[in-house]
């Protein structure tokens, strides 16, 4: 018994020491508002550069930061240590050099297939000329101890624009999307990844092969990628694969193309929006959160400095009593079908399905929305980001502009903010956050600003780049904005990986645990019942672009707003090109994390062998309910022991006056 005891004293001992971060970082960050982490706090005051990429390197369920050289001729990955919250550098820096090229992509991904996050580098060798149109790639394979193998995989050169980074094939492995140095340069190509299990230290893993066999190369032809692009894989029609979106330059113009994934017959030109004057990136999320992708972009034209969001229209979920197979809705255990009439209403602006946020008022006069970096050799785009800090359901925005970021709340339509069709629609617009933003306002000449989790805490914190004064490279001072504000509300974190192998991986296979392999294109989408008792269905895409340094995540953090409930369902769907190409899985616990990884023998078609782990997450009040139930314990054990004695106290008293009683009866 006392064993016993002593066993429950210790695992009560240990959880709650495992939570003292927790109560340090309560009493580091004590106010409801946004922090600045100086990079002296972070680890990251010594770097001469700035934040590539993001990706789990080390395959810890952290993620750590890929930093490319100032003079953009190297790159080395700082690796997240959790006890004492900072970044770590190698051992080793830079762990890549590159003498004979401009680095100007950096593309994390597993490229040989083997369960380790490798490296894709894109650059030039001088990208400050327009001559110079040959896009150099090549891959360094992660050894999965934090170093990189010394040689590179050189793959076939691209032109001009960065290619894609995506799963054409539906085997999960990474292709690539674009236009080939050699050969016809106008015509897209595909370059398909042909490694095999036997072969994954192959020196040659591509195979560079027309791209006609999967788009129609009669509209290929009319769409000149833009330069810089904005392209995507991302699930337009719903059915939880991933549909290709292009941006095409015309004569004075741009337009989107939106091809839908046909699995095996290819892709199918379904959609041809023409973008207003002045649009920049485009971004993607489901705004309305409304269980479709939404097209986001800003437009800075003159004294114009606005936020377009066009919305998709799409079936709804079914009702809750409708129990008839009714083709015009999604019912809440079949979300994953696709719509073929989905649309965007591109050239009604400010109709019920096209809304756009002003920020005039909001900026400095003479300020203006940034598009580019224009200290990058080469070519970055700035776009807006998406992302739910307030974990209400809801994507919020990070905006850039000459001289600050603006943090832009989702909030429903009014009247007043919106037409009357957006309103009576349920449309959605923004706010800027000021009231505890200060920290965020004040960080001087921003170049890039994205959302990123730092801990994997489940709070969705911010990354700020920032010009160093006075230089004119690819130096930037990485500022970590602590989101710290008070919110009511539950998470999941998602993460799809490459099923390259199940969840317990053998070692003497060379296969690590699949979680750092960056698979692009994945999607959830979920259903959330909310206090009101209103199932809402929502959607999000893990790493929907990947070229030009685009600084997505490689996980989805996802806001449930404030349930009562489990989620009830929830789907990942991967680019395989079978029918059951997602999960369903049911009962999710809020604030965890899923970890989905599709493994799939060669003879099995189905999602049946696919595998999910689930991470509780535990939350800051956890050592106190310890604290209450240790207490309560002790309290009722006092009341016990008090009525025990007492018990025992009267039970002598009868049992002395029983001695004194005289039997009468037997005198």
């Amino acid at each position: 018994m006392l064993k016993n005891v002593a066993v429950l004293i210790l695992c009560i001992t240990t959880f709650v020491l495992g939570q003292n971060n927790n109560f340090q970082y309560a009493t580091r960050f004590p106010q409801n508002k946004l922090y600045n982490l100086s990079p002296s706090s972070t680890g990251l005051d010594g770097i001469d550069g700035t934040v590539a990429a993001f990706g789990d390197f080390n395959n810890d369920k952290f993620t750590d930061l890929f930093i490319l050289g100032a003079d953009q001729h190297s790159l080395s990955v700082y690796t997240w240590h959790h006890q004492n919250f900072t970044f770590i550098p190698p051992s080793t820096s830079p762990q890549i050099v590159e003498k004979d090229f401009v680095i100007t992509g950096v593309v994390p991904g597993d490229f040989n297939y083997d369960g380790k996050l490798d490296v894709l580098l894109m650059g030039q060798r001088n990208p400050e000329s327009s001559s110079d149109s040959e896009i150099l790639l090549r891959i360094y394979r992660g050894n999965g101890n934090d170093t990189f193998e010394s040689t590179y995989i050189d793959i076939p050169s691209a032109k001009g624009n960065h290619p894609m980074v995506l799963d054409l094939t539906g085997d999960m492995k990474l292709d690539l999307l674009g236009y080939p140095y050699e050969g016809d340069s106008n015509s897209l190509s595909m370059w398909i990844n042909t490694v095999t299990e036997s072969h994954l230290n192959a020196t040659s893993i591509y195979n560079v092969t027309s791209a006609s066999t999967i788009l129609d190369e009669n509209e290929t032809k009319k769409c000149l990628w833009a330069h810089p692009h904005s392209n995507a894989v991302v699930d337009i029609d719903g059915d939880c694969l991933a549909d290709l979106v292009f941006v095409c330059q015309h004569t004075g113009y741009q337009s989107l193309q939106i091809w839908t994934n046909q699995r095996d017959e290819g892709f199918q030109k379904a959609r041809e929006l023409n973008l207003p004057p002045g649009a920049g990136p485009v971004s993607y999320g489901d705004i309305d959160g409304d269980g479709s992708v939404d097209i986001v972009f800003p437009v800075s034209q003159g004294s114009k400095q606005q936020i377009h969001i066009v919305y998709n229209q799409q079936m709804d979920l079914c009702s809750k009593g409708d129990n008839s197979d009714n083709p015009n809705c999604r019912k809440a255990q079949n979300l994953c079908i696709a719509d073929p009439d989905f649309r965007f209403d591109m050239d009604s602006p400010d109709s019920n399905g096209y809304v756009i946020f002003d920020l005039e008022g909001y900026i400095d006069s003479g300020d203006s929305i940034q598009t580019q970096d224009p200290d990058f050799k080469g070519i970055w785009p700035i776009a807006v980001h998406p992302g739910d800090f307030n974990l209400d359901g809801y994507p919020d925005l990070l905006v850039t502009t000459g001289h600050k970021v603006l943090l832009l709340d989702s909030t429903l339509c009014t009247n007043q903010l919106c037409s009357s069709g957006a309103t009576s629609a349920f449309r959605r617009t923004f706010s800027v956050v000021r009231q505890g933003a200060e920290a965020l306002a004040k960080i001087p000449n921003p170049r890039q600003a994205v959302f990123f989790d730092i801990d994997e805490d489940g709070s969705l914190d911010m990354l700020v780049l920032s010009k160093t004064s006075g230089s004119s490279d690819a130096n930037r001072t990485p500022n970590f904005i602590i989101n710290n504000f008070f919110n009511d509300a539950f998470f999941l974190k998602g993460l799809v990986s490459n099923g390259v192998c199940g969840s317990n991986c053998p070692a003497e296979s060379g296969y690590a645990k699949p979680y750092g392999v960056n698979y692009p294109g994945a999607t959830f989408k979920y259903t959330v019942l909310d206090t009101s008792g209103t199932k809402r269905v929502h959607q999000v895409s893990q790493l929907s672009q990947s070229s030009y340094l685009s600084l997505q995540t490689p996980y989805c953090l996802i806001g449930l707003g404030r349930t009562n409930n489990y989620v009830e369902e929830m789907f990942a769907g991967v680019s395989r090109h079978q029918d059951d190409n997602y999960i369903f899985y049911e009962g999710v616990i809020p604030n965890s994390q899923l970890i989905f990884i599709p493994y799939q023998p060669q003879d099995v078609k189905d999602s049946s062998t696919w595998k999910v782990e689930l991470y509780i997450q535990p939350g800051d009040y956890v050592p106190w309910v310890l604290v209450v139930l240790i207490v309560a314990a002790i309290i009722l054990g006092i009341v016990v022991g008090v009525l025990y004695w007492m018990e025992k106290r009267e039970d002598e008293m009868e049992r002395r006056k029983a001695l004194h009683i005289i039997n009468f009866d037997a005198l």
